[in-house]
């Protein structure tokens, strides 16, 4: 027997009723529940191991104690746990627990130092955490003074970049596309007795001269071209960043780029040898440029400072200050441009100075 259209209306409305009730069950659920789960995300579980201290850029002084603060929380995760240094081993055969390792850094190096420590998972899979922390010099540095021995005149078209005494000669580089050339310098009379131009689109930059080789820097070109004494071009080597002051020690080109960074090259790949970063007890010391190696420190100028630093070549140390004032007041006329080339004759001990655009070059003392 069928249902009277009464009863049937009646059944409907229950129906409704319920989707809906079901209807807002759902929404609540969706809202207050557990998110759904996204097949594509996976849930990464904390490391078992992390350096919890000292953090990212936390800043010390030479000759301090180091505390390197280990939180392990799974031990049974954590093997061949070894602690490194600037990619030096330091520290090997460590437990697999929570721990502080104390580092002595009287003989480190100043600048941005890496802390590594590297362990082994159950599986035998390589992990590690890693920390880049900065250490200022524990020296204030010297103040020393450039005093004026002798007056000589210096081409004031010459937008000098680097500056080079080898056997006895003058050698300069020159800056400015267009412009910028390698040339053999008479000392008395500041010209120049023979020069070899670069390309217009080249900006030239730092020199040096090691065993017959001259090395010239450019700027952005990203290019050291490489001459025999007869400037004839040989090779090139390309590199990345900037190129500003470029010297030799007898064995490596020493290069920088315009940070307070130095890199020690190698002349006959151009590759990376060693890196240092230059800092006083209070800060680092940027725009590093044309540089000289006397009795085994760096003497570098400081692009747009009126003063030199002098650099410890293994720690990075700024260990004077040389300020040139008075030699830039002297030297430097309208329109020239900033205080840049240092040059020492091996011969005779003597250091000279100039600046870009200067008709000045000044032997000098540092005292």
């Amino acid at each position: 027997m069928s249902e009277s259209p009464i009863k049937i209306k009646m059944s409907l409305k229950k129906l409704f009723f319920c989707l809906f009730i079901l209807a807002l069950l759902f929404v609540w659920k969706g809202c207050t529940g557990e998110p759904a789960k996204d097949p594509d995300v996976t849930i990464h579980a904390a490391p078992p191991l992390k350096i919890s201290s000292p953090a990212n850029d936390d800043q010390f002084t030479i000759g301090e104690i180091v505390e390197v603060k280990l939180e392990i929380k799974d031990p049974l995760k954590v093997k061949n746990l070894e602690l490194f240094v600037d990619d030096t081993l330091y520290q090997t055969g460590l437990k697999s627990e929570s721990q502080t390792i104390k580092i002595d850094t009287k003989n480190g190096r100043v600048g941005y130092v890496k802390l590594f420590v590297s362990y082994t998972d159950d599986k035998g899979e390589n992990h590690g955490d890693t920390r880049i922390i900065v250490f200022f010099s524990d020296i204030i540095p010297a103040q020393k003074k450039a005093v004026k021995v002798k007056l000589f005149p210096h081409d004031k078209a010459s937008y000098t970049q680097g500056l080079e005494f080898y056997k006895g000669k003058l050698y300069e580089g020159t800056g400015h596309a267009g412009k910028s050339v390698l040339a053999e310098v008479n000392l008395e009379s500041g010209s120049h007795t023979r020069f070899h131009k670069l390309d217009e689109d080249i900006f030239g930059e730092g020199i040096t001269i090691l065993n017959d080789t001259i090395y010239q820097l450019s700027w952005q070109n990203k290019i050291c071209f490489v001459y025999d004494m007869n400037f004839s071009l040989i090779k090139q080597f390309t590199y990345e960043g900037e190129g500003w002051g470029l010297c030799n020690d007898g064995k490596s080109l020493i290069m920088t780029d315009g940070t307070s960074e130095i890199v020690w090259r190698n002349p006959r790949t151009f590759e990376i040898e060693k890196r240092l970063d230059v800092f006083s007890n209070e800060d680092s010391i940027e725009s590093l440029n044309e540089l000289e190696l006397v009795d085994g420190n760096l003497f570098i100028n400081v692009y747009g400072e009126n003063y030199i630093v002098e650099v410890d070549t293994s720690k990075g140390k700024v260990l004077s200050k040389i300020d040139c004032s008075d030699i830039v007041k002297e030297g430097r006329i309208p329109g020239a441009d900033v205080l840049n080339g240092i040059a020492r004759d091996q011969k005779t001990g003597k250091i000279y100075i100039t600046g870009k655009w200067w008709p000045k070059m000044f032997e000098v003392i540092f005292e």
